[in-house]
């Protein structure tokens, strides 16, 4: 077959293989187009088989083995509407035509009139109809998308956001609810782009949207609707589900730092939760009530979130996230949780290390992140980590003698702890020959000078404790920091590892990010691997050892050694599949 040969992909669903011996007898010879035909007896395999494979038409009947033709044509067509369905049928009446067409048939052809030019014309005429309504649905969907999104942040813009909520009020008032609305506007932009410009502006827009959009769940919309201000719909939601997200939200914006020169930026930003009632009836009305709380936490202070169940009741949210209470719990240590991921060997599944998690109390500080946020906010980060890394390692020994390990460790806290002090915690006066214990050291935070580090990194180095780089491709990658620091370990961020199998760039980076690792004799750890076929492309480039979701969870101490097996297990059913 020459490469401008057309090719024309049938699939015929009949119970007899008789007719469709027939049917290919009569479209074999033909070379233009080239027929290529797939026949299946019952409809749940011919369903089956569309799910996987492309088609260019789908012929169904006169009678499929189990299911009536009139039914079959319908599902076939509700299923898969881009397909066009053309029915057999035995010297088909008006009626059976005009029943069959309004069940999603495009065109009925009799079975007992065999004609190849008018079945192949047929055949080029449906195709064609398909081939534009799928550019004329392409087109709309792009007019769509200019109109309601938003071209720098990928949001949804006003008008966007105004049929996202108009909707959403009308499912409220046949569920006789209210709905949630989180105002988000970030402080002194206006600032930015005065003195730094908007470029630098825009820098700031964008990774407050993507922060917002990590921050909130599936189901959630979220939306510019203003310069630097920002609305999150939360439908279904209750208001204490509504204000973790809202600190949630609050914490993860707080947490970009943009570089312009000599300037350093951290985005803040005052948020407003607000309960909508289902009677509201424009998009303005709704803005006005949010604005309105939203107000309340910009003259409170900023960077801060203000809640009401309706316009007469604004508060500030002030949950434990926000007190003394918390902060002297924190450095306590008895709000924070310890919990284990394996790290397996991915040739063969066996679980060669388990990096140790520290994890908050219940709602938005139980992501690490934004714990550690909070902390930052509360001048405890230290403090807090280094409380976490004790605890880590307490576990970790608690799991058995000889545990290999990782845990966490920020260059603030390295250099701010006598190193005597952190091999005592680490090693726990046992001999550190086996490298049992490997210390991380996020990349994220390297942002200054990495020199500074070198002295307390050797010296843990020569006392048997590994190094291993975080984070590795996040986004803040020095290469002069690699050199310098020489760690024993890399790890690959998950960034740089979801997609592999679809994503030739990525692909491209991490073959460089390889070729380092190769140059300074580190071992490379793969993390957030959910799927096999990112799986099998981190083994075809020679990645060693992986962590993710498709080997485990993360898992809290005390459940570990239950799980373990079934880990070891799964790890190893991956390793084989």
């Amino acid at each position: 077959m020459s490469p401008d040969q057309q090719v024309c992909r049938l699939l015929f669903v009949h119970r007899d293989p008789a007719l469709a011996v027939r049917i290919r007898g009569m479209l074999g010879p033909l070379r233009d187009p080239l027929y290529k035909i797939a026949h299946f007896t019952h409809l749940c395999d011919a369903m089956t088989y569309l799910r996987v494979s492309p088609v260019d038409v789908v012929l169904v009947g006169p009678d499929p083995a189990d299911e009536e033709l009139l039914a079959a044509v319908r599902q076939l067509s509700a299923d898969h509407p881009e397909v066009p369905v053309m029915a057999l049928q035995v010297s088909p009446t008006r009626d059976e035509v005009d029943d069959l067409r309004q069940a999603g048939a495009r065109e009925c052809l009799p079975v007992d009139e065999f004609s190849p030019e008018i079945w192949t014309r047929t055949f080029d005429y449906c195709r064609r109809e398909a081939a534009i309504s799928h550019e004329l649905a392409s087109v709309t969907a792009r007019l769509d998308w200019l109109v309601h999104m938003d071209s720098l942040t990928g949001l949804l813009n006003r008008k966007g956001m105004e049929r996202a909520i108009l909707d959403e009020l009308a499912r409220c008032r046949v569920a006789n609810q209210d709905l949630l609305i989180l105002l988000v506007d970030l402080d002194d932009f206006s600032r930015v782009n005065a003195t730094l410009g908007h470029g630098v502006g825009d820098l700031v827009l964008v990774g407050a949207a993507r922060r917002i959009t990590e921050s909130v769940r599936e189901q959630d919309k979220v939306g510019r609707c203003g310069t630097d201000r920002f609305m999150i719909l939360l439908p279904e939601t209750t208001e204490a589900e509504g204000e973790v997200i809202a600190e949630k939200t609050r914490l993860a914006i707080s947490r970009d730092v943009i570089t312009a020169g000599e300037h350093r930026l951290t985005t803040t930003a005052s948020l407003g939760l607000t309960a909508i009632s289902p009677t509201s009836l424009s998009f303005d009305e709704v803005l006005a009530k949010a604005h309105f709380v939203l107000q309340r936490s910009k003259t409170q202070g900023k960077n801060r979130v203000s809640r009401a169940a309706s316009v007469a009741e604004v508060g500030l949210i002030r949950p434990v996230l926000e007190g003394p209470e918390m902060v002297s719990a924190l450095l306590r240590g008895n709000v924070l949780k310890v919990s284990s991921q394996p790290i397996v060997n991915m040739a063969d599944g066996r679980i060669v290390s388990r990096e140790m998690l520290s994890r908050g109390p219940e709602g938005a500080l139980q992501r690490p992140d934004n714990l550690f946020r909070f902390c930052q906010e509360n001048d405890i980060l230290p403090a807090v980590d280094l409380r976490c890394l004790k605890l880590c390692a307490a576990a970790a020994r608690a799991m058995g003698p000889r545990t290999s390990y990782h845990v966490n460790i920020m260059p603030t806290t390295l250099l701010q702890t006598a190193t005597a002090e952190l091999i005592r915690v680490l090693l726990d006066g046992q001999n550190g020959d086996d490298g049992h214990c490997c210390l991380e050291i996020s990349e994220q935070q390297l942002l200054g000078d990495p020199a500074v580090l070198v002295p307390r990194v050797r010296a843990l180095q020569d006392a048997g404790i590994k190094i291993a780089i975080d984070d590795v491709g996040f986004g803040n990658s020095c290469l002069e920091g690699l050199i310098m620091l020489h760690p024993q370990v890399m790890k690959v961020d998950k960034r740089l590892v979801r997609g592999l199998a679809v994503d030739p760039e990525l692909r491209r980076t991490l073959e460089r990010l390889l070729r380092v690792a190769d140059v300074l004799g580190a071992e490379v750890v793969a993390e957030g691997i959910e799927n096999t076929e990112d799986y099998h492309v981190l083994l075809e480039m020679g990645v060693r050892f992986g962590q993710g979701y498709l080997f485990g969870r993360p898992a809290p101490c005390g459940k570990v050694n239950d799980a373990a097996s079934k880990k070891g297990s799964k790890a190893q059913a991956a390793a084989k599949g």
